[in-house]
């Protein structure tokens, strides 16, 4: 198995990412609002890497999300494991040298961590009204970030790619 060195370049942006949500929220926990920036962390890695590679970079992510969110620990990491293996058997109809469709995916994938982080966890606090505001808002917050977000992440990543000198295709499509 040869090592892929994208693979530490996605995990160093997701670090990055992560870091700057936390800074973010940080800076908006006086309005009690809260960033959930996590979707694009899994996007690029499944698109561009062999599939070891990709879960691994997605592992240490997921293990790295965990140690730094307050969720039970092992949620992020079998979330972002779980998108991985779906979006890894449907990469064939992405074409990730854009950002039309991993932003998309990466809107899917921060919706469905974003829900199921409410509804797992947080599941005694779902007959409150408030809980329920406080959910609908945050996610429009964070769609609405991610928008500007999203497309910036991914130009990162593939000008790391670019300025490293590493191999800018994604691996094993059947296209050339």
């Amino acid at each position: 198995m040869r090592f892929d060195p994208r693979s530490l370049i996605l995990f160093g942006t997701n670090v990055l990412l992560l870091y700057l949500m936390q800074l973010l929220n940080s800076a908006l926990a006086e309005w009690s609002l809260y960033l959930f920036l996590l979707g694009p962390m899994v996007i690029l890695p499944t698109l561009y890497l062999r599939h070891s590679a990709a879960f691994l970079c997605t592992l240490l992510t997921g293990l790295w999300v965990d140690a730094a969110l307050p969720a039970p620990f092992g949620w992020f990491t079998l979330s972002f494991l779980v998108a991985n293996a779906i979006l890894f058997q449907m990469r064939l109809r992405f074409r990730p040298e854009h950002n039309d469709h991993p932003v998309l995916l990466a809107h899917i994938a921060n919706f469905l961590f974003f829900v199921a982080l409410s509804l797992g966890p947080a599941r005694e606090l779902a007959s409150e009204p408030a809980y329920w505001l406080r959910i609908v808002t945050d996610l429009l917050l964070s769609h609405g970030a991610l928008l500007i977000i999203a497309p910036w992440f991914f130009q990162l990543e593939r000008l790391l790619f670019d300025i490293l000198r590493v191999e800018t295709e994604p691996e094993n499509l059947p296209f050339s």
